[in-house]
């Protein structure tokens, strides 16, 4: 058992964004067994053309893979007899270079797109790549829009009964010590006080919010890493706060949460969602956390979760790797976040009413109060 809490644990990842940069090399294309009638062993081959390269380079700050391609003497061939059968090409360049919007990233998979509009209504197409980042190979699914454009499709859809269009690559992790993270804070009063995570902070020699569209320093005041709590202070008066509920946590019990997943790159309007409490003990049984089954994913971390009355209840921490299972995060209680504020002198507010917000008061609420907050190391 031991063991296998232990392999569990290697899959819990912290919710903060400070994923290092990545480098795809010498990708190779993949034909599967059967393909070659001179395959008798019936192997998987994996092919590069003679003076083919092919690389991507994923940047989070960016928030796009770049993809460059230089294309060897038999593809430009190809795609010159594929010209003349009147059916338009993307490029016949020696050299090409892509960008792909990154959509969804974790520590497992990265998906990214981008729309490629040549010329209308020559060839308009829309694709999307996957980048299995345990196996670092790179998936491409395509699509089409015009006439001529769903003719090339069709083609490359018929090619791929036989092959997927994907690649296997040697990969190098860039060090990213030097830049920062990010991840999400919140109001707790109207002095300028914010709770977040400790691992948010730590290392940190600047530290920035940014609320409603001013960049702003914040100071921190103190950290308990055990608990993976950060107390900071910013010369503001902000619009609300969020005070402390009266009650302890129920299981089923309605929560929302809000924060910055996958940081700003993925949009910066504030994310919100909603989910129930599943168990009133954390990973490993934490009793300073709770199991929620909300998604929380990198960026979430120090993100408040509410109640319906926009009240604390705990503060985003951490989630389980979806390849382990789904839904399963976790927050620490407000309770937790009580004492330690105590302990640093600072007088919780805590709302005793017992009326309900309506979701758009919840909303406002949310809005008002938690914000985007950047590390730079």
């Amino acid at each position: 058992m031991k063991k296998y809490l232990g392999l569990i644990f290697l899959s819990l990842f912290y919710c903060n964004l400070g994923f290092a940069d990545v480098f795809l090399k010498n990708c190779k294309s993949i034909w599967p067994p059967g393909y070659f009638s001179s395959n008798p062993n019936n192997e998987v081959i994996e092919t590069l053309d003679e003076g083919e390269k092919r690389e991507y380079f994923v940047s989070y700050k960016d928030g796009i893979v770049y993809y460059t391609k230089v294309n060897s003497e038999f593809y430009l061939k190809l795609l010159e007899n594929i010209g003349e059968s009147g059916v338009p090409v993307p490029t016949n360049e020696k050299v090409t270079n892509y960008s792909y919007k990154i959509k969804f990233a974790d520590e497992g998979e990265i998906i990214a797109a981008r729309v490629d509009e040549m010329d209308p209504p020559k060839f308009n197409h829309y694709s999307e790549i996957t980048i299995n980042l345990k196996t670092n190979r790179v998936s491409r699914r395509i699509y089409a829009d015009t006439v001529s454009g769903k003719r090339m499709v069709k083609l490359m859809k018929e090619s791929q009964k036989n092959y997927p269009i994907s690649v296997t690559c040697d990969r190098e992790d860039a060090s990213n010590s030097t830049e920062g993270g990010s991840g999400t804070a919140f109001f707790i009063n109207n002095r300028g006080n914010l709770i977040t995570n400790n691992h948010v902070v730590e290392g940190c020699k600047i530290l920035k919010i940014n609320y409603f569209n001013k960049e702003l320093e914040v100071d921190l005041i103190s950290t308990d890493k055990t608990l993976d709590l950060a107390l900071l202070k910013v010369q503001l008066e902000p619009k609300a706060f969020i005070s402390f509920s009266n009650k302890e946590p129920k299981k089923r019990q309605l929560v929302i949460v809000a924060g910055y997943p996958l940081g700003q790159f993925l949009s910066d309007d504030l994310k919100i969602n909603e989910g129930k409490i599943s168990s009133l003990k954390g990973f490993e049984n934490n009793s300073n956390e709770i199991t929620v089954d909300l998604a929380i994913n990198p960026g979430n971390s120090g993100g408040p979760i509410v109640n319906e009355n926009g009240q604390l209840v705990a503060v985003a921490v951490a989630g389980m790797s979806k390849d382990v299972t789904e839904g399963i995060s976790f927050g620490i209680k407000s309770s937790v976040v009580g004492s330690f504020l105590k302990t640093n002198k600072i007088n919780l507010e805590i709302d005793r009413t017992y009326f309900s917000m309506n979701n758009e008061k919840v909303n406002q609420l949310l809005e008002d109060t938690t914000v985007y907050i950047s590390c730079d190391r």
